[in-house]
């Protein structure tokens, strides 16, 4: 966006300043409703998690501040998307400022260099509160929104350029220096916090094994021809390839589902069976391949057996701990709190956005105009 939203393109500051806070508004609006419906989600299956989920929030921090510091290998999920660049013709350029924002808001749909977002993410799904989920998240937008700002003295076309090469070029160690102070600090607030909370283990084992197994169904309907590939390096009979194409995702996805139907146990279950079913097939798969696996979990080609092996000792530990803890099901629907009406009509005013938006390019793109 340096090189997009500049004072150069947009011809006087004014209009370049305009153009600034439209990015900046539509990145904080998105990534307000992006927090809010994270914590919806998040009370969908139980939160507040109480010291669980503070304790998960713990975890996540520590675990990233081991990338920050260390560089081990934490996976940032993210689409690695540019947005369109046909928005800033088709759209004017205000319209476009605005819904570069708007896409950038979200994070995780373009590209993440560190896991910052996914703590704060995972903060604001746990305190199943709309509101305070919006309000965790906008800061984000607005910090990703005001990112053009830095190009304020380019002057000529070239100078864009040279800075995004400069940006493009500069060491990673004062970005990871940053982010890595942010998590010291989370996992310092988490840490306090702990003595003050407690329960909701087995709701938030429950969220967890259906957080897990949603990500790892949409990870192989999204990927499917990556997905096939993986699986036919397994050499299963041709018929029941095809059966575990489409099986596999459908019992995976019923995790999420049964949970968020209070059905908790049922939800372990059909999760003990699958990481049984995979496990097996992993040592199957290593005793022909060796350590290094063929393996579709969670959008990964291939991985080293031993460390799917302990992952999934992981994710049964946690399905016992579901099924063990579970709580009666309550099928009953709440209505949401006065303080939380802002949130969900940040939702709805994002779900109207785009569906315009895709009305819209629908109609150009059927008559040839973009």
């Amino acid at each position: 966006m340096v090189e997009t939203i500049s004072p150069v393109v947009y011809g006087t500051r004014t209009r370049w300043a305009g153009a600034v806070a439209l990015h900046a508004v539509g990145a904080a609006a998105t990534a307000a409703a992006f927090g809010a419906a994270v914590a919806a989600a998040g009370a969908l299956l139980g939160a507040p998690w109480d010291r669980a989920g503070v304790l998960i929030v713990t975890v996540v921090a520590v675990l990233y501040l081991g990338r920050e510091l260390t560089g081990v290998r934490i996976p940032v999920p993210q689409l690695r998307r540019q947005v369109p660049d046909w928005w800033r013709t088709y759209f004017g350029r205000p319209l476009a400022a605005f819904l570069y924002g708007a896409s950038l808001g979200v994070g995780f749909l373009t590209f993440l260099g560190h896991g910052t977002l996914v703590v704060v993410t995972v903060g604001a799904a746990s305190t199943g509160r709309p509101l305070l989920g919006a309000l965790v998240m906008a800061p984000f937008g607005v910090a990703r929104g005001l990112a053009p700002l830095i190009g304020a003295r380019s002057k000529r076309p070239e100078d864009g350029r040279d800075l995004v090469d400069r940006l493009s070029s500069m060491p990673g160690r004062a970005r990871r220096a940053a982010n890595a102070i942010a998590l010291v600090a989370i996992v310092f607030a988490a840490a306090a916090s702990l003595a003050r909370s407690e329960g909701g283990w087995g709701e938030a084992a429950a969220a967890t094994l259906a957080v897990s197994f949603a990500w790892a169904s949409m990870s192989k309907v999204t990927g499917w021809g990556r997905w096939r590939r993986t699986l036919s390096a397994h050499a299963l009979p041709r018929r029941a390839e095809r059966f575990a194409a489409w099986a596999v995702p459908a019992a995976e996805s019923l995790v999420p589902v049964l949970t968020l139907l209070g059905r908790q146990r049922a939800a372990a279950a059909v999760a003990l069976a699958s990481v049984a079913v995979f496990s097996v097939a992993l040592l199957r798969l290593a005793a022909r391949d060796g350590v290094r696996v063929a393996c579709g979990c969670f959008g990964r080609a291939s991985i080293d057996v031993r460390v799917a092996l302990v992952r999934n000792l992981v994710l049964a530990a946690t399905a016992v701990s579901a099924w063990s803890l579970a709580i009666p099901p309550d099928l009953r629907l709440t209505l949401p709190e006065a303080a939380d009406a802002l949130p969900a009509l940040l939702v709805a005013g994002a779900l109207a956005v785009a569906a315009i938006t895709a009305w819209r390019s629908t109609g150009w793109l059927g008559k040839g105009q973009v």
